[in-house]
């Protein structure tokens, strides 16, 4: 067990105790965030009559938008984890709603891809969904600095988060004694 003395074996993971402690603590922050965050996301899809699926598939269609990226409806299904079935409903809802359009795609003219229908001013508060001034001035209160760094953080922890396959699959890794 690593102690913190410089001649101490560090754990199993390769992070020096401190490391690893900050890490979890940040991490742990981060978890409190997101519940508190998915409270009040429920509250606006109740007032939006959206479901959850329904504002992460809007979400990242237009982060897809944003960067370029043309999105068919296995992708999205994969991404949200749901079958070729539900995304089909899924889509059926947000295209009636007015929130999507399905497009030939310029790639294969058998397939869609599925854009949002969101005007271009609105993307931002899209993606945001329900932002409150409460909300603003806090992220407001950070320097430029700290901001590139808050937002560069989250946007590796999405990217990895992303790029992580099935989550059952593995357990959490713990230590070799």
């Amino acid at each position: 067990m690593a102690t913190g003395r410089p001649d101490s074996t560090p754990p199993a993971s390769g992070r020096p105790d401190a490391d690893r402690r900050r890490a979890l603590e940040v991490l742990e922050g981060l978890r409190s965030y997101l519940v508190a965050e998915s409270a009040m996301q429920r509250r606006s899809e109740k007032s939006m009559n959206l479901t959850v699926n329904d504002i992460s598939a809007l979400r990242y269609l237009l982060r897809a938008r944003e960067r370029g990226i043309a999105v068919g409806p296995k992708e999205l299904g994969d991404y949200l984890g749901i079958q070729s079935s539900s995304i089909t409903v899924l889509l059926d809802r947000l295209e009636k709603a007015g929130h999507i359009r399905r497009e030939p795609s310029p790639f294969d003219r058998r397939a869609l891809i599925i854009v949002p229908a969101v005007p271009i001013d609105e993307i931002h508060r899209a993606i945001l969904g329900d932002v409150r001034e409460e909300l603003v001035d806090v992220a407001a209160a950070l320097d430029d600095d700290e901001s590139r760094t808050v937002i560069r953080f989250l946007d590796r922890l999405r990217d990895a988060i992303d790029n992580i396959g099935d989550v059952t699959s593995q357990g959490p890794k713990r230590p070799s004694r």
